[in-house]
């Protein structure tokens, strides 16, 4: 299917079309600090071996791979590199920031439509203040949104105060789309991406939302993934899953995900509950604040795809993510992780991951 396809089977019905379950992309990265820089091969290879693995979609520039520390250069180049991949039917989304102003964005907006990604996400700017009313921050939102409706794709709005330093609300939602109703642009925006601590203060609010009924609600923070899949079907008037998924640790779990959403869709509900702990664990194994979203660089250095952009990853923090993983109760996660961890198959961990994979599993 042509992206042009997906974006109006996505604008026809956003709760039926949206992918189930997004890949939040890490960054491979090459070099030395001060600054490292793309690995484009082992982007290509990366990205393949998700959407093999069975990834629906992935993400670019999304937080985990530090796409917010890119400069607009840096995101035009991985944007361009990663549409290179040979990911079957897995669709292409991106995400943009206001703070890089109108004018690059409607840049961008129209380079992803040239290159076949279907959706486009904007979260609120790094630019606004702490106090940031609803209609300041719809406004700063704004710009970007229109870019990318106006380029041809679906529009995704998402909220991650960790590093926009304010939170997305329904209401600022609500303000995006009446202005973009004043453009027949509405019908743009598909999904709502919320990557937030407070379940009950974030994700829950706008599966309440009559006015927002018609938009995927897609969780970002990954231990309340399980809740958001067991709430999804009791928040869409004909039971469909109104909960995806876009995750950062997917990208060094993508077996175990696998696992979690197939055993969701069969209602198996204790099961989920058990693969979603095990996720957990590594998650939280990777919090230096409980507060904060894990910092998943760790496991992209254990995967075998670099340092992070601007920093460096310890021992110390890559051998306490390696004894939780170790120290899981299950057998089965133990070994769908390890070789979620081991996907490039060639890090520097493969020798001690291989041991924990059940050999056939």
């Amino acid at each position: 299917m042509t992206a042009t396809a997906l974006v109006a089977r996505l604008l026809a019905d956003p709760i039926g079309q949206y992918p189930s379950a997004t890949v939040a992309c890490f960054d491979p990265t090459t070099g030395e600090l001060p600054r490292r820089r793309l690995d484009a091969g082992r982007t290509v290879a990366f990205l393949e071996r998700l959407a093999a693995a069975g990834a629906r979609a992935v993400l670019i520039a999304a937080s985990t791979g530090q796409g917010h520390v890119r400069t607009v250069a840096e995101l035009d180049e991985w944007f361009r590199v990663a549409a290179t991949a040979k990911l079957d039917s897995a669709v292409l989304t991106a995400l943009l920031r206001p703070e890089d102003g109108a004018a690059a964005n409607q840049r961008l907006a129209k380079v992803l439509a040239e290159l076949g990604y279907a959706v486009a996400f904007v979260r609120p700017g790094r630019d606004l203040p702490k106090d940031a009313t609803d209609e300041q921050i719809a406004a700063n939102l704004l710009p970007a949104a229109q870019a990318i409706a106006a380029a041809g794709l679906a529009v995704g709005l998402y909220s991650i105060p960790d590093v926009s330093g304010v939170a997305m609300s329904p209401t600022a939602v609500r303000l995006v789309i009446r202005s973009l109703r004043d453009k027949k642009l509405d019908q743009h925006v598909v999904a709502v991406k919320v990557t937030e601590a407070s379940y009950a203060n974030s994700t829950l609010k706008f599966l309440n939302a009559p006015d927002l009924a018609h938009l995927k609600i897609v969780q970002g923070w990954d231990p309340h993934l399980a809740r958001a899949l067991l709430d999804g079907p009791e928040h869409d008037a004909q039971r469909r899953q109104r909960c995806g998924v876009t995750s950062g640790p997917m990208s060094f779990a993508i077996y175990q995900y696998m696992q979690l959403l197939a055993t969701a869709n069969l209602g198996d509900w204790d099961e989920v509950a058990d693969a979603q702990a095990a996720v957990t664990a590594l998650f939280q194994a990777m919090q230096d604040d409980p507060a904060k979203f894990a910092d998943l660089q760790r496991a992209k250095f254990i995967m075998g795809l670099g340092q992070p952009l601007t920093g460096k990853v310890e021992t110390a923090q890559i051998e306490r993510v390696l004894a939780a993983l170790e120290s899981l109760p299950r057998r089965a996660d133990r070994s769908r992780l390890a070789r979620s961890l081991d996907l490039m198959g060639d890090g520097p961990y493969h020798e001690r991951l291989a041991k924990l994979v059940i050999p056939g599993a």
